[in-house]
């Protein structure tokens, strides 16, 4: 560790504390929701997030692991923020036609609208990739800890005054364009100067931009396929049930938001790292923080079908309200696909790290075909059960796969004594 730098407790310290605060706010937003309007509101909200989401996505190329791996600075900061200021337009473009041609003209506007939301946040986003590769955890916390708390209260505000959920949007994305104007911008400018680089202002130079988006087009396919994860269920609950079953199913899935913070600050805080051992060799403390990692990821998972199977009736009436309560075994099966998910996303930290991006192509691209099928068969079946056994089989899935890459790649690793360095065309595995 050079002088100066954060350790990897202070890092994992910030980053659990503003993704506490923010995954709490936006499940405050949800909670709202259910209390303050019907189960429809709330299967309308998860909605215009899994149609919105994916193509937003999609258009971020994942630029913020890119950026945060690249421990031998080929490209600057304004290379990835050229590349993310071209890509998003086009990308709202997308989700606007497909929400008029595909839904009515509630369920549309409330998917373009949420699809803003995701554009003003990708704008953040480049930005912690920028903090997240200097180990400045510390302002991708406080900026987390601004948009979560002013989202809920422009979006609680708006929806109590109006009763209005696009209304309500729009006051979330003026929250986090704020948050870009008044805390991201001035931090990233200070950090950029103290990094060495030349200039804040995007950069769109034909080489670069192929280059980078060649590298980073595997992790933005990924990305899709990932967010797809969600829409591909979601679109035939809603089809097959409508709205109602949606808006429930969509609730208590949000619960596993509680244990994905602790796993998002354990994978964020710890990329950087991660990235750096394996570039330089070190392949005991490559191992050592992989297991560590795994090892908090288990008793997260096991905590939370615990809670689930003794005190999910009353927990989920009191979070939410009795009708929602009277689905406990329900969520019993998504808390236990949550506990798989938490191995899969602590296992991609390290992949992404060897920057072994290609291959994860393949291994989502495969569980969206067998997502594609259980739904089919699965879902228009056993309704809201039928889209939980759906998220373990695909969990358990993309968990093997991760596990398989990730002892592939420390194989291939050499010791200090071997004076052998990894193979940095990890992209192309």
């Amino acid at each position: 560790m050079t002088d100066g730098q954060p350790s990897l407790r202070r890092n994992f310290s910030w980053t659990f504390l503003g993704n506490v605060v923010f995954a709490a706010c936006l499940w405050g937003i949800l909670s709202f929701l259910t209390k303050m309007g019907s189960p429809d509101i709330v299967g309308r909200f998860a909605l215009g997030s899994a149609i919105a989401t994916p193509a937003i996505m999609f258009a971020n190329l994942q630029l913020r692991v890119v950026l945060a791996t690249d421990a031998d600075t080929n490209y600057e900061f304004r290379d990835y923020l050229g590349i993310r200021l071209l890509l998003l337009p086009a990308a709202l473009l997308v989700v606007i036609v497909i929400a008029a041609l595909g839904y009515n003209r509630e369920q549309a506007l409330v998917i373009g609208v949420f699809a803003l939301v995701r554009c003003v946040e990708s704008l953040s986003d480049i930005f912690y990739g920028f903090a997240q590769k200097h180990e400045r955890m510390d302002l991708v916390a406080r900026s987390l800890l601004i948009r979560g708390v002013s989202a809920l209260v422009l979006f609680g505000g708006a929806f109590w005054i109006t009763g209005d959920l696009a209304t309500s949007l729009v006051g979330m994305a003026i929250a986090w364009l704020l948050t870009i104007v008044f805390f991201d911008w001035p931090n990233l400018r200070r950090l950029v100067k103290q990094a060495g680089e030349s200039s804040l202002r995007p950069r769109l130079r034909r080489a670069i931009v192929r280059n980078i988006v060649w590298l980073a087009l595997p992790l933005g396919l990924v990305m899709l396929l990932i967010n797809l994860r969600n829409t591909i269920p979601r679109a035939f609950l809603e089809s097959s049930f409508g709205e109602e079953q949606l808006g429930i199913f969509s609730a208590l899935s949000y619960l596993v938001i509680a244990g994905s913070t602790v796993i998002m600050a354990l994978s964020q805080a710890s990329i950087a790292r991660l990235s750096r051992y394996y570039a330089e060799g070190r392949r005991e403390l490559f191992q050592s923080l992989i297991i560590k990692l795994l090892g908090l990821g288990v008793v997260i998972g096991i905590f939370g079908v615990l809670v689930a199977g003794l005190a999910g009736k009353p927990l989920l009436t009191l979070l939410y309200s009795e009708e929602y309560g009277d689905h406990a075994g329900l969520f019993v099966v998504i808390m236990i696909g949550g506990a798989l998910l938490y191995l899969g996303s602590l296992l991609g930290a390290p992949v992404s790290a060897m920057r072994a991006f290609r291959v994860q192509l393949w291994v989502y691209l495969v569980n969206v075909v067998l997502m594609l099928g259980l739904s089919v068969w699965f879902i228009p079946r056993h309704g809201m059960m039928g889209a939980a056994v759906v998220m373990v089989v695909c969990s358990l899935w993309v968990t093997s796969a991760y596990g398989f890459l990730v002892w592939r790649g420390i194989r291939s690793m050499g010791t200090p004594a071997d004076g052998v360095v990894p193979d940095r065309g990890g992209e192309d595995r």
